[in-house]
């Protein structure tokens, strides 16, 4: 997968989206210039609120949120704070 990143989408008192993207760059260098080619795609939406956090995958079916935690330390620390 690349690289992920992480996104707050909406932020409100009761509810906050987080989205989780894999992010892929390519280069390639030729005789004549080089060229840089990025792909964003989302994972999943992490949807917290004051009763729990849940995660869906982008077929809208449930996603384990330990899962992406565990392979997403920046999720992790945008979740633990």
């Amino acid at each position: 997968m690349g690289t992920c990143r992480i996104h707050e989408m909406f932020i409100d008192p009761a509810l906050t989206l987080i989205v989780v993207e894999a992010v892929e760059f390519r280069r390639t260098t030729t005789t004549t210039g080089g060229f840089t080619f990025g792909n964003i795609a989302p994972i999943a939406v992490v949807v917290c609120r004051q009763d729990g956090t849940t995660a869906l995958d982008m077929q809208a079916k449930p996603a384990s949120v330990e899962h992406l935690r565990r392979d997403n330390p920046e999720l992790d620390a945008v979740l633990s704070a």
